[in-house]
């Protein structure tokens, strides 16, 4: 069974944004999604959501892996310490370098050696123009570093629910290209 993991966002839970929208859509589609409840969302620390991902990810070859934000982030710790090969990784308003304003976020950057290019699967980064949080160049160099597809919508913002994102269709659209394939 394809599994779909979803990975939130500094100060972010299960129940906020597009997170609760997808898992639904994709267990309509006989898809099994996890959205991890990171611990400490207020105040993160990059080696408790490291070690979360280590006890709550079961990676295999039919593994969709996305992080949002800080989760972004979260994942390529994870993919790169555990040297993880999921179906693909989607990184939505990632980045991989300390964001300026976001001092508090940099230990992630910090933590081990980011998922270097060139990884041995698929990789995809959205982001969109208008993002006020982590700004689309944040995104735009984590496309660049990974050589992953990058997706840049004119809109957007950070997709949280607060500027109205509480559903992603091209998300979704993207999953389900990837389960086809």
């Amino acid at each position: 069974m394809r599994k779909v993991y979803i990975v939130h966002g500094y100060r972010a839970n299960p129940d906020k944004h597009w997170f609760p929208w997808l898992a639904q859509q994709l267990a309509a589609r006989g898809m099994e999604c996890h959205i991890l409840a990171m611990p400490n969302a207020e105040t993160p620390n990059a080696q408790q959501w490291l070690d979360y991902l280590k006890q709550n990810v079961k990676m295999d070859d039919e593994t969709i892996i996305i992080g949002h934000s800080l989760g972004a982030i979260a994942v390529l710790n994870f993919l790169a310490f555990n040297y993880a090969r999921p179906r693909a990784a989607i990184f939505v308003s990632g980045f991989y370098q300390p964001v300026e304003g976001l001092a508090e976020l940099t230990p992630f950057s910090n933590l081990y050696a980011i998922a270097p290019p060139c990884m041995p699967f698929p990789a995809y980064v959205i982001s969109a123009l208008d993002d006020s949080v982590v700004p689309h160049t944040y995104s735009d160099a984590l496309a660049k570093h990974l050589q992953a597809v990058y997706i840049r919508l004119p809109r957007g913002g950070h997709f949280v629910d607060r500027e109205g994102c509480t559903e992603f269709p091209s998300l979704l659209k993207l999953i389900n290209e990837l389960v086809n394939k």
